[in-house]
């Protein structure tokens, strides 16, 4: 496996790009893990999905937000593809060296997408991902960017990714509503009045 970086295959893949977007995908997994609760029936399968979803969740609504002009999404399915500037790229839990099947996979549009990116370039026909490893717990232990040809990692870039990125909520500001001024009274003194006599 080689030493170079992601940005030696494709000027687009560059550094701040790539940590912003495992930035993204640790915060999916993040919210999922907060979220994840055992004495509801929570378990592996459930916390899975959710940090799957969560994270892509995450990419598409960073795509749609001012400073990320460089990521757009080829496909919001569950198959969930996004690009880094022009690179069709997705993300796995698992250890980077050793994908499976499905994340080697790679489908119709993707290779469409690569031909038509690099031609005859070193980076082409190279499946880019995100390598997403996990401890037991599914706390993140590390994120890696991969080149994949066939089975085998060309290149396994180590990101140094924040935990957390906050992408700015557009909230509607509400009207504020008038209440009455509260009547003050100190307690049990109406039943004092009532029970004496007159």
């Amino acid at each position: 496996m080689s030493e170079s970086n992601p940005w030696d295959y494709h000027p687009h893949l560059q550094r701040e790009a790539i940590i912003a977007v495992a930035g993204l995908i640790a915060q999916g997994r993040s919210d999922a893990l907060i979220r994840h609760d055992e004495t509801i029936g929570d378990d592996g399968w459930t916390l899975g999905c959710k940090a799957f979803q969560y994270a892509r969740f995450q990419i598409l609504k960073a795509a749609e937000t001012e400073g990320f002009a460089w990521l757009s999404i080829m496909d919001s399915s569950k198959q969930f593809i996004f690009k880094i500037g022009e690179v069709p790229v997705r993300f796995y839990r698992g250890e980077a060296d050793e994908p499976s099947d499905r994340t080697l996979r790679q489908t119709f549009s993707e290779l469409n997408q690569l031909s038509f990116v690099f031609g005859n370039e070193s980076g082409a026909g190279l499946a880019y991902r995100f390598a997403i490893e996990t401890d037991f717990d599914g706390a993140i232990t590390s994120i890696k960017f991969v080149g994949l040809r066939g089975e085998s990692p060309v290149f396994c870039w180590d990101v140094p990714y924040m935990e957390a990125v906050s992408l700015p909520v557009a909230t509607p500001a509400t009207e504020g509503v008038d209440l009455p001024k509260p009547e003050v009274r100190v307690p049990g003194a109406d039943q004092d009045t009532k029970a004496k006599p007159a």
